[in-house]
């Protein structure tokens, strides 16, 4: 199974923080699971460092290592799909970020590992 991870449940898993469901973690942990992470996720955290909204244990090239050397999860891109899907999604959400990464999700067909309960809104959307 394919997954992408919503930012949240990258930083949480990553810091082994309590509030990852286990069902996220044991989904996430699982071999035969293909874990991607949109760029969308890490220039949302850049941003967030930046600004001082986030604290972290470690610096971004210390995170962006794990996630992608030791984790080895795979890096999704932005595509014109992905662009497509996201300008036909209902205003539901309005956090451009996080809908950006449910249309990658979507586009590619991705089970997609969240926390923020409005995506369950989204259900059905073209």
């Amino acid at each position: 199974m394919r997954i992408l991870l919503d930012t949240n449940v990258l930083l949480w898993f990553v810091s082994d923080d309590a509030k990852l469901s286990a069902e996220h973690k044991r989904r996430i942990e699982d071999s035969e699971n293909e874990i991607c992470v949109s760029v969308a996720s890490l220039w949302e955290i850049t941003i967030k460092l930046n600004i001082g909204k986030l604290e972290m244990d470690q610096d971004f090239e210390s995170f962006f290592k794990v996630v992608t050397q030791d984790y080895d999860f795979k890096i999704l891109q932005i595509t014109e799909d992905h662009l497509s899907r996201y300008l036909r999604l209902p205003l539901i959400h309005r956090d451009p970020f996080d809908r950006l990464i449910y249309s990658q999700a979507k586009a590619e067909k991705m089970t997609f590992l969240f926390t923020d309960e409005i995506f369950k809104q989204y259900d059905g959307d073209s």
